[in-house]
């Protein structure tokens, strides 16, 4: 004999919590014959971006709402005083590439004359020959400090150049600006203060729990129909199972499965509502 099971749970728990949500079609005792799940759509990429540093916010370069390309500049905290240092830093290194340069001439010059004078040797005290000898190792030596005195100051400009890209927050992703936390003139507390959130609206999905009984019967790949509810307009899209969660949860006997979206217009959001429907 046929019969319908139906189950439910409230729409603003199913907001506020992973949705439970589904309706079981049996026909007769043989077994599921379709599966309709509600689920949450969520971004594949959503992060709420924060200060390493402390600081000053000194400008706000993007607006709620925005699409920035990753990499992009989004807050740029005071930093004069890492600026002059990241100036000082080149100079130095200019300074040694100088020293180095100047190093190279000065010991073409007394290998030159060494030459010279282990040509006229035997015309010549040995002392000075020596003397000579001795002079292009000293400066040899110093051109091998002067050379490391270069990388060291190289590596200390790559170090002032990172403290100056501290002050720089950047997108981590291309993505959509949803919300700023801050304004010009605020302090931000490292790794504390939130200072706006991103997400990347091209990549989704519909996050799902399904019956520990249908663990068998879903696997990657595998595609679904899928409704988005409130916004008949966007007619059904077809969906991709991204993820299978291989364990149930022992008090619900449910297990979760992550169901990919297309999302080319970006009018599907997320935190919206979607209804999958699973075939046997």
């Amino acid at each position: 004999m046929s019969y319908i099971v139906l189950i439910f749970v409230n729409r603003i728990l199913l907001r506020r919590l992973l949705p439970l949500a589904f309706t079981v079609f049996y026909l007769g005792q043989c077994g599921f014959a379709q599966l309709t799940v509600t689920g949450v759509i969520r971004a594949r990429e959503e992060v709420t971006v924060r200060s390493e540093l402390s600081g000053i916010v000194q400008r706000i370069a993007v607006h709620e709402g925005d699409h920035v390309r990753e990499g992009q500049l989004l807050v740029e905290l005071r930093n004069e005083r890492q600026k002059i240092a990241l100036d000082l830093s080149k100079a130095r290194l200019a300074k040694a590439y100088a020293s180095v340069e100047e190093t190279k001439v000065i010991l073409d010059n007394a290998e030159k004359e060494l030459s010279r004078v282990k040509i006229a040797a035997d015309a010549l005290p040995r002392k000075e020959v020596e003397d000579k000898a001795d002079q292009v190792l000293r400066i040899r030596a110093n051109l091998t400090a002067q050379q490391a005195d270069v990388s060291q100051a190289a590596e200390e400009v790559k170090l002032r150049e990172n403290e100056l890209k501290e002050t720089q927050l950047q997108a981590p992703f291309s993505g959509t600006v949803t919300q700023i936390h801050i304004n010009r003139g605020d302090a931000l507390r490292p790794m504390d203060t939130q200072v706006l959130e991103l997400v990347a609206l091209e990549e989704l999905y519909v996050e799902l729990l399904l019956p520990s009984s249908y663990i068998q019967r879903v696997r990657p790949d595998q595609k679904m129909m899928v409704q988005i509810e409130d916004y008949p307009g966007l007619g059904r899209l077809e969906g991709k199972v991204i993820y299978v969660n291989p364990k149930v949860d022992a008090s619900s006997r449910t297990f979760k499965v992550k169901v990919q979206i297309p999302n080319a217009n970006e009018r599907v959001r997320p935190g919206m509502l979607a209804e999958v429907r699973f075939e046997p």
